[in-house]
């Protein structure tokens, strides 16, 4: 690879992937004037791909909102976060209590918490549905059960908050317990790509390239539950490509935008019969003056038809999540 294309490809996979840096506000209010919500000092809003989804983080935590036009029951809408819970790879999410049908500042709205593993940690999801007039949207947040006590309730009271747009806090209101409805499991997707096709796990969809990005990249894709986080596979052939070149390549798409990363774990061994070399880098990038901390997944293997990268990019917290999935997918490469 080039080092200008290995630039351009860098440059890109940073843009997508850094949970970046909008500037700090007490109220959020959409542009859109669907929703406001309140959120704390120093959360940020990363940049957005989809105009109906927004993620806020800070304090090592992350709020998903999603939109849903033309939706103003608040149980369809609570169904729609069960489901993204699903599609997350959380192994068997199973309720955790009751789900509670209330009013959110004059608005309705239902709240409950999922339990389930993701890559070997326990989790909770906090969702809830709220309807605003026409329309509503879905609020999801995961952390780990071992924070449930500091964490639980400051989220469920962001939560509180939302209301419609330039509408005043008003209160909860008729909290209910209600029967759930179970929602259909989510299943893998197989996907083909010109040189490679893989399976990917629940939860992953496939993105739109960006222009200029090399032809050796098969496919790009995002996972609701990673926010912030970009899978790419990248397909080498030729007879002078090998595992190590392939390796290197992937190591250089991150250090391009993240000079100082330093390879945290580095192996070479075997999956299900596929020979593989992994490495795991992190590094810092500064972006509209903030400091942001990022990880690499990078595994390499053998297709049918291609040396195949399967490189994730994402902030440093999601490591041990980016690495799970990526180990699911090298299974499955042909």
């Amino acid at each position: 690879m080039e080092k200008k294309s290995g630039m351009i490809l860098g440059v890109a996979l940073l843009g997508l992937s850094l949970a970046a840096i909008a500037g700090a506000q007490t109220t959020y209010d959409d542009p859109q004037g669907r929703f406001a919500i309140d959120i704390p000092k120093g959360w940020q809003l990363a940049p957005q791909t989809d105009d109906k989804v927004f993620v806020f983080q800070g304090e090592g935590k992350t709020v998903i909102i999603e939109c849903v036009p033309g939706v103003n029951d608040p149980a369809e809408l609570f169904k729609k976060g069960e489901t993204t819970i699903r599609l997350s790879g959380m192994a068997k999410p199973a309720l955790d209590g009751e789900v509670t049908e209330l009013t959110v500042n004059g608005l309705p709205a239902r709240w409950g918490v999922y339990k389930g593993a993701m890559a070997g940690v326990t989790l909770a999801a906090l969702c809830g549905g709220v309807a605003i007039g026409e329309n509503g949207l879905y609020f999801l947040s995961f952390i780990a059960v071992t924070e449930v006590a500091a964490w639980k309730g400051r989220l469920e009271g962001l939560f509180q908050t939302v209301r419609a747009s330039g509408q005043k806090i008003t209160g909860v209101e008729g909290a209910k317990a209600v029967a759930a409805e179970a929602a259909p499991a989510a299943e893998p997707t197989p996907w083909k790509g010109a040189l490679v096709s893989l399976i990917l796990p629940p939860g992953w969809t496939e993105t739109p390239k960006p222009r200029g990005i090399e032809k050796e990249v098969q496919g790009m894709f995002a996972n609701a539950s990673l926010p912030g986080v970009t899978l790419m596979a990248v397909g080498y052939k030729g007879m002078g490509m090998s595992m190590p070149k392939a390796l290197d390549a992937g190591i250089k798409t991150f250090k391009i935008p993240v000079p100082n990363a330093q390879p945290v774990d580095v192996q070479e061994t075997e999956i299900e019969g596929k020979k593989i070399n992994l490495v795991v880098y992190k590094g810092t990038s500064v972006g509209a003056g903030t400091e942001v901390e990022l990880g690499a997944v990078i595994v390499v293997t053998k297709a049918d038809k291609c040396t195949l990268n399967l490189i994730a990019i994402g902030q440093a917290t999601m490591i041990s999540e980016m690495r799970a999935q990526v180990l699911e997918i090298v299974k499955t490469v042909k």
